[in-house]
């Protein structure tokens, strides 16, 4: 253990013992470890790159109400509510491998692959309501997380916690907080239209990356998407404004055209195209416009520094 401790730090050898199911044999090797250390690397790594963004954030007179976030961010904390829900299960049962899984798999596949992807331009590049819901967000994530963590990654936990800006009541050490609580809220048609939001953005990241291996598009902000849609999914998407949808993909700009074409992906109703978006780049936010001024800088952007 010392030597593990020595090249891993005490928090991995922890992250060890509760990935290992202990109703089985409980293997370990150097492979193993550094496997480990990947996972104990996306769950800092989500923590710090939060931290950054919640620098200037005050949770006692920044923090909004859940009623007036933005729907993805609504969604981040759905799931952020599921992932407590079946940590808490886990742990009561002592079925601690299931813990360590679901919150790298919360940190790896539901925040840094697509929420705090999506959000990057929000937080980066405006100073409007949306940027507070997105900190209200991502502020109440990282306190649940950690205090989930805390059992596990003991030194981590209280690393984290030392950063974070406190609301009135919290605790120094965050050992001394409780446990965060599950919202029991279920609703089916949300989770269902998000799961749906989400396929379509699968499939278009596949065709982006199409587009870039063929030398269409450097970065994805660079492109245009077109998607051909079915009648029900012309519906679905038109009732989504254009930015966010194309926030969503991460494009300069979005079209929706009924009817067939372009190339399928797994979505029913659904065929995209990609091409390189029209105007110039801005040189602040990155995407392409044809209202750039001759500052160089989108509408959007000339009005945040104005």
């Amino acid at each position: 253990p010392q030597d593990i401790i020595e090249k891993y730090g005490a928090d991995l050898l922890r992250l060890w013992v509760v990935s290992a199911d202990y109703k089985t044999d409980m293997r370990i090797s150097d492979g193993i470890l550094k496997q480990l250390s990947e996972s104990y690397r996306k769950i800092r790594n989500t923590a710090r790159y939060i931290l950054g963004n919640i620098h200037d954030f005050n949770p006692n007179t920044d923090m909004m109400e859940f009623s007036d976030l933005q729907e993805i961010d609504k969604w981040a904390l759905i799931r952020l509510s599921k992932l407590t829900e079946k940590v808490l299960a886990a742990y009561r049962a002592y079925e601690f491998h299931i813990v360590q899984h679901a919150i790298h798999n919360f940190c790896v596949v539901d925040m840094s692959n697509f929420y705090l992807d999506v959000t990057k331009d929000r937080l980066y590049c405006t100073n409007s309501a949306g940027r507070k819901a997105a900190q209200t967000t991502m502020y109440k994530i990282l306190v649940a997380l950690d205090k989930i963590i805390a059992p596990i990654l003991c030194f981590t936990a209280q690393e984290i916690w030392s950063y974070i800006p406190k609301l009135e009541g919290m605790q120094e050490y965050v050992c001394w907080e409780r446990m965060p609580e599950a919202k029991s809220d279920e609703d089916a048609a949300f989770d269902a239209k998000w799961a749906k939001i989400i396929a379509v953005r699968d499939d278009v990241k596949k065709v982006l990356e199409q587009a870039r291996a063929d030398k269409t598009i450097g970065s994805s902000l660079e492109a245009a998407v077109t998607l051909y849609c079915s009648d029900e999914m012309y519906d679905f998407l038109n009732a989504i404004p254009m930015d966010e949808l194309a926030d969503l993909m991460i494009v300069s700009h979005v079209d929706l055209v009924k009817g067939e074409g372009g190339v399928k992906g797994l979505t029913e109703g659904l065929g995209m195209s990609v091409a390189h978006a029209a105007g110039n780049k801005c040189l602040r936010c990155w995407k392409f416009d044809t209202a750039v001024g001759e500052d160089g800088l989108c509408p959007r952007c000339a009005k945040v520094l104005g």
